[in-house]
């Protein structure tokens, strides 16, 4: 693709349209390529177009036509669309097509360049991308819940029972055992499968970011509101939208998910049209919501309408029988990405790694298998390749994930964190792993106790 000048699809019946955004465009490097319909604009394009402005309603053809083009015929040209005020449902459809972005006229220029400037980038990332997988010839290995345990195999039997429905589903597990590709796996499986996935991190953005991010707002929102933007919950019309972690969704909009998951129905922030979603939800954590519950963190009538299909996800440290078959699928993708020849193991490294507790589940195994794929040679992984605490002797966890005390600590070689763990771990044993007991028994609040919990590191 050229990168100078930039090669602007501008597509728009609108004359004086034409020449603003071509005057603007050739300001700032652009070169555009004018198109007065529908029609012209599908013989003006071509894989070398940064990016394409495509007007909605064109005579020949319009521009939802326009874009099912470019998606067939140039999958690497975003595609931003321009609609008037009243054709926002119909922009909002071009979103679900695969349009980058949409704006409605009248149209702030500043935020107009900066979205054709962002769309060039993206395009010459998306071809760099499809090029160098054009040059992996192996098939891509088959991804999924690998795994030969029990319950590896109930989980799988559990999505074939559950994805044909549309039932809230609430996964639940330690971080890293794999809550996000169970949901993929329950949305591939589903009548929506063909329809959008979306996923919104709950801890990932403030509360105010998190708010619009999830429900959209409407132009003025709030500060920096220059156009009305849907939100996620609009973007998996039709498909699935999963929560992760969604025990740090914030107090306050708690009530407005479960609106959603009720009736529903939700507004824009700072909108008053009240909007329909046919979604299916799924929600995970790795916290316990319970205690979210009685620390007055988490609404318990929202807890309940999550929980009506609730999964759990054992640690690996619980079903060590998946461990080759999880090796041999996370191996097989490393090996793909790279365009290489299949990795293997050796009897000592698959040793150490069945041996070896893993505490951050299949995330951390990802992690060390991909370290360990860089540094050995002939594809072969020895232990020596392995990061350095597989190979050390470690403490076993319990089955509960907790880490039990020393027996006989030396309390002089103890640093004073050290001391206060063990003094944690201590009294919940004492107290059968109630929190709240423990806290009291340490002359502590609640939260102080899960506070320092998650400061030590104790689950």
């Amino acid at each position: 693709m050229r990168n100078s000048p930039k090669r602007v699809l501008v597509a728009d019946d609108e004359e004086s349209i034409r020449h603003l955004i071509d005057y603007n465009l050739k300001k700032h490097g652009f070169s555009p390529v004018l198109a007065c319909d529908g029609r012209e604009a599908v013989e003006m394009a071509s894989d070398d177009l940064a990016c394409a402005l495509v007007d909605l309603k064109m005579p020949e053809l319009d521009g939802l036509g326009v874009l099912e083009h470019l998606k067939k015929a140039h999958p690497d040209v975003p595609v931003i669309i321009i609609s008037a005020v009243g054709q926002v449902k119909d922009a909002v459809e071009a979103m679900k097509r695969g349009a980058l972005e949409y704006v409605t006229k009248p149209f702030d220029l500043d935020e107009l360049l900066a979205l054709v400037a962002s769309a060039a980038r993206m395009g010459r990332a998306l071809q760099e991308n499809r090029q160098l997988r054009a040059a992996v010839t192996q098939p891509a290995p088959e991804t999924g819940f690998a795994g030969t345990s029990v319950a590896a195999r109930e989980l799988l039997a559990t999505v074939a029972r559950i994805a044909p429905l549309d039932s809230t589903v609430l996964i639940t597990g330690e971080s890293g055992v794999g809550k996000g590709l169970l949901a993929r796996m329950i949305h591939r499986a589903s009548r929506r499968a063909e329809e959008p996935f979306v996923t919104v991190s709950c801890p990932a953005l403030p509360r105010e970011l998190l708010e619009s991010e999830l429900f959209g707002h409407e132009k003025g929102a709030f500060t920096g509101a220059h156009q009305r933007r849907i939100g996620r919950i609009e973007m998996a019309e039709g498909g699935t939208l999963f929560l992760d972690e969604i025990g740090d969704l914030p107090l306050l909009l708690q009530p407005k998910l479960l609106n959603v998951i009720q009736d529903r129905e939700f507004q824009r922030l700072g909108g008053s049209e009240q909007l329909t979603a046919d979604v299916r939800l799924i929600a995970a954590t790795n916290v316990d919501l319970a205690e979210k519950i009685a620390l007055k963190e988490f609404r318990e009538d929202l807890f309940y309408r999550l929980n009506v299909i609730p999964i759990y996800i054992p640690p690996l440290r619980d079903r060590r029988d998946d461990l080759p078959a999880l090796c041999q699928q996370v191996l097989a993708g490393i090996a793909h990405e790279r365009g290489t020849e299949a990795f293997t193991m050796s009897a000592g490294a698959s040793e150490a790694v069945h041996r070896y507790a893993w505490p951050g589940n299949v995330r951390e195994l990802e992690n060390a298998l991909e370290r360990a794929s860089a540094f050995c040679t002939g594809n072969l992984i020895q232990p020596e390749h392995l990061p350095a605490e597989i190979l050390r002797p470690t403490p076993e966890r319990s089955t509960s994930g907790s880490t039990q005390p020393d027996k006989e600590p030396n309390v002089a070689l103890r640093t004073l964190d050290d001391l206060e763990k063990l003094a944690i771990q201590q009294t919940l044993v004492a107290c059968g792993g109630n929190k709240a007991a423990a806290a009291r028994s340490l002359g502590i609040n609640e939260k102080s106790i899960y506070n320092k919990m998650s400061r030590l590191g104790l689950r």
